[in-house]
């Protein structure tokens, strides 16, 4: 598999998910039986977080497809293994395939996947390259479930476990509804982000940059919206959920705080407030059903400029 991985893919899985484990460990220590209570939990969870992202989105007649997406719970190292096959698609045509340029690469994501493995949750990966048992065919998506990280989230905050566990299901859900309803937007994704790194290469403007982030912007803000629009009495602790994650981020430390200016990921908290705006703004003036229609075309995504001014996207899509 390892050579299979390294002959046919611009970064090597192994890489990441054995640094992973040396920078960050599998996650903190608890029982045999805890982590086996934590792992059921998280699989109960995502077994009804279909229904619940239906009832808010109004997408019912997703609901059975997106019920058959693979989960897969995880320690860390798991994850950054995922993630790692991932973005496979994302860096096909930047790295040019040599074996030390590709051999680089994958220890400079392996670092970046080590600062990040301790902070996610959960991820929806729609760019899985793994096979169904038996069939050797390629799934549209995985929910990915990183068991420590939650189970450590909810301890350090307080917080109702199963709770946590539907609240990230329902998030992850969310954006597999999303690639479910626009089975489009995986390739419009990988094409914009080659786009942007050309644009990058050649000096060019950001203006394709910030068209990658609108729509990044648009995916994340819906998730969010998603969530915090769950029913009170299906998660009774949602508002200190949103509350500790928030303070979380608020709470990192200088040396992460750094970090994340040098990743961007500050830059990334901004795009998805606005994002969570725009999808606001136009639930509340149009219902799912008017904001729901930006699933049926790639045109219908909002442009860096409609993000900011949600009438404008209205006025040109529902008009």
């Amino acid at each position: 598999m390892h050579l299979l991985w390294e002959n046919k893919m611009p970064v090597d899985p192994t890489i990441a998910y054995r640094r992973v484990r040396q920078l960050s460990g599998s996650g903190p220590d608890i029982t045999p039986a805890k982590a086996r209570a934590v792992a059921t939990g998280l699989r109960r969870a995502a077994a009804a977080a279909p229904e619940v992202v239906a009832q808010v989105t109004h997408m019912h007649d997703l609901t059975d497809m997106v019920a058959d997406t693979p989960v897969s719970v995880l320690a860390r190292p798991g994850w950054a293994q995922a993630a790692a096959v991932s973005v496979a698609p994302l860096l096909d045509d930047v790295l040019d395939g040599g074996r030390f340029t590709n051999r680089l690469a994958s220890e400079e994501l392996a670092g970046a996947l080590a600062f990040l493995a301790p902070r996610i949750l959960g991820q929806y990966d729609p760019f899985a390259l793994t096979a169904l048992p038996g069939r050797g065919l390629p799934i549209s998506g995985r929910l990915l479930l990183v068991a420590p990280n939650i189970s450590q989230f909810a301890t350090d905050w307080n917080l109702d476990i199963m709770d946590v566990q539907l609240f990230v299901s329902v998030h992850e859900f969310a954006h597999a509804f999303q690639f479910t309803a626009a089975t489009w937007l995986k390739d419009v994704i990988i094409a914009k982000v080659h786009m942007a790194v050309e644009s990058l290469d050649e000096g060019l403007s950001g203006d394709a940059f910030d068209e990658l982030l609108a729509t990044m912007a648009v995916l994340e803000g819906h998730a969010e919206h998603v969530m915090n629009a769950v029913p009170i009495a299906r998660i009774p602790s949602r508002r200190r959920i949103t509350a500790a994650i928030a303070a979380r981020r608020a709470n990192a430390t200088g040396t992460m705080k750094h970090v994340n200016k040098l990743l961007g990921i500050d830059l990334k908290l901004e795009q998805y407030r606005a994002g969570e705006r725009f999808v606001s703004s136009i639930i509340a003036a149009q219902g799912h059903e008017g904001f729901n229609q930006i699933w049926e075309n790639p045109l219908h995504l909002p442009s860096a400029a409609e993000l900011k001014d949600p009438q404008s996207w209205a006025t040109r899509v529902l008009s």
